[in-house]
């Protein structure tokens, strides 16, 4: 069994569960985590996790100031733990984490895998001493894995060798995700109140499209006879705007604000979504989803029709006229409109979702996913 040893900044943000997919369903590799400290990790439980910092106490400063103003890690805490679990291959989990390892990669010369997932190919490249840093790790790393072909041409753009990249679609736990929708039929019971429950997550960052999806919400609100619902999942700097943009419009009764939740609490909240908004945008600082967002790939898995942009690696996942609808990045009309289309017809939304529940429990599945990354592994020994 291959040995891998995990890079990732903290153990685990909700927004990056995908990779405790990755950790607990590869069964042909064992694995141990190194990162600087410790979220979350009652709801993503691991024994095999090393943090830098075991607390965000005084005594942890020196460690974090290390890695905030050098932007890498000390040596000794991880070089301890990789000489007692002697792993085949190293993961970093995006770019900026096989940078801040590149001493222990260099010092131990183990093979380095690095998984890029958007941000870090994107808006950090931008910044100061980056691009020197990123051409290092594409002559460090032996493979990358991204999830679609606009990542993959991102990172050849930035001067990674083509033929280092390899492109294996995000995998979901499709066995936590219900569909909706089998064969066009809907299996799931009515709302009693006949009310469209459309949903949004990503309050934290421009690059999601908040201010898109509640502009749209509200022009659809005036042109459609549905009963439209918008729930909006997580939390970050547009949840006030947000909030001020919806009362400023009159509809701030149609909309409920979740907050931060739980794996399976937001899986309850998608099980009874009929719409998922999904308006992603390039930021003004560069930053992209990359490939596409797990909350689409998710949704689709569910039999929840997208209503989305044409951003990056989305119509890579979300076909167009089959499993959901897309228009062109910040287009409020467009997205009011496809709101409406599959608020007014059950059965073009039904349909929808039972093909986007197709394609994603067959492209997406976690372990047919991971079997992909164990291949990575041995390619690179």
């Amino acid at each position: 069994m291959l040995k891998i040893c995990h890079f990732v900044s903290y153990y685990l943000p909700v927004t990056q569960n995908w990779i405790y997919s990755q950790l607990i369903h590869n069964k042909e590799c064992e694995a141990a985590v190194l990162c600087q400290r410790l979220v979350n990790p009652k709801q993503f439980p691991f024994d095999n996790v090393h943090p830098i910092c075991q607390s965000s106490g005084l005594g942890s400063i020196p460690k974090r100031l290390t890695h905030k103003i050098f932007e890498r890690y000390p040596f000794k805490p991880h070089a301890s733990v990789i000489e007692k679990f002697k792993p085949d291959i190293f993961h970093g989990h995006f770019l900026l984490e096989s940078w801040r390892n590149y001493r222990i990669v260099k010092k131990f010369n183990i093979p380095l895998v690095t998984t890029c997932y958007g941000q870090d190919i994107t808006s950090l490249p931008r910044k100061p001493f980056w691009a020197a840093r990123c051409k290092k790790v594409f002559e460090l790393s032996r493979a990358f894995i991204v999830e679609g072909e606009h990542m993959a041409g991102t990172l050849v753009d930035l001067g990674c060798p083509r033929e280092k990249i390899d492109i294996i679609k995000l995998g979901i736990d499709t066995a936590k995700l219900t569909p909706q929708t089998v064969e066009g039929n809907n299996v799931r019971p009515p709302d009693a109140a006949n009310k469209i429950k459309i949903l949004f997550t990503g309050l934290n960052r421009e690059k999601k499209g908040a201010v898109y999806a509640v502009k749209a919400f509200i022009k659809a609100l005036s042109i459609t006879n549905a009963d439209l619902e918008l729930h909006l999942l997580g939390d970050g700097i547009y949840r006030e705007p947000m909030e001020k943009i919806l009362t400023d419009a009159g509809v701030r009764q149609k909309v409920i604000f979740h907050g931060m939740r739980s794996i399976s609490e937001y899986h309850k909240i998608l099980g009874g979504t009929d719409l998922l908004l999904a308006p992603s945008i390039h930021a003004t600082d560069g930053d992209t989803e990359g490939g596409a967002p797990v909350v689409v790939i998710e949704a689709l898995c569910a039999g929840v029709p997208v209503v989305g942009s044409k951003h990056c690696d989305i119509p890579n996942i979300v076909s167009h006229g089959s499993s959901g609808l897309l228009s062109d990045e910040r287009d409020v009309d467009a997205l009011a409109r496809d709101i409406c289309i599959l608020s007014e017809n059950p059965p073009l939304r039904i349909g929808m979702g039972a093909s986007g529940a197709k394609y994603a429990r067959a492209e997406h599945d976690i372990a047919k996913q991971a079997r992909k990354i164990a291949d990575v592994y041995r390619a690179c020994l």
